[in-house]
């Protein structure tokens, strides 16, 4: 049973390939809604990367698949979020997922795990920008782990693993689809018409 103030809460999950302005997305989203709450902004990349230089199995195993520019698995991807939720849940705050989930049974257990919390659904806001644009913003940004090789990667477990979450979203209409591929503003201006437009949803504009 949600409280009155969780009615009023928000999850976005953004969603897209690496290098479309998630992160930048992102910031909008928690901009916004800081004017109307607290916001938590929970990001498995920053998890992963963080366990760079750690002397465990884990560390070492996450930090190969990283530098391939493979797919972590989805349940070391999960236990990034669910810590924040089971450790310090704030059943008060909004909360933005960045990349989060990637895989169908990772974004199933985030429909389980907010559901218990007695949380609204997620929206997903999937940032639709072509394999050449984002191949080309990657390489440009020049992060040491953007290597041509890591990158194919990423594209081709977009397509196989990523898609799927994205086509689920949608199934279960909470999805929100963008052209990602304009202006930094312009996309926070559709994202932000869109989910004004959305029924049952009490965006706040301003």
């Amino acid at each position: 049973m949600k409280t009155p103030s969780q009615k009023k809460l928000f999850a976005f999950c953004l969603l897209g390939r690496s290098g479309c302005g998630k992160g930048t997305q992102a910031e909008f989203l928690k901009a916004r809604l800081r004017r109307h709450g607290k916001v938590e902004h929970p990001y498995a990349g920053d998890f992963f990367r963080s366990m760079r230089g750690k002397k465990n199995l884990t560390s070492r195993l996450v930090t190969d698949i990283l530098r391939r520019g493979d797919l972590v698995p989805w349940w070391i991807a999960a236990f990034s979020w669910l810590r924040l939720l089971i450790e310090r849940n704030h059943p008060e705050h909004h909360l933005v997922f960045e990349g989060s989930p990637r895989r169908l049974p990772e974004a199933e257990l985030m429909d389980g795990a907010l559901q218990w919390y007695g949380r609204p659904e997620s929206i997903a806001i999937y940032l639709d920008v072509p394999a050449r644009e984002v191949t080309r913003r990657l390489l440009l940004r020049a992060r040491h782990d953007d290597t041509p090789k890591a990158i194919r990667h990423r594209m081709a477990y977009f397509d196989r693993d990523v898609l799927p979450v994205v086509r689920y979203y949608k199934k279960h209409r909470r999805l929100i689809h963008v052209n990602g591929n304009q202006p930094i503003e312009a996309v926070w201006k559709e994202i932000d018409r869109t989910l004004a437009a959305r029924p049952g949803v009490k965006w706040p504009r301003r």
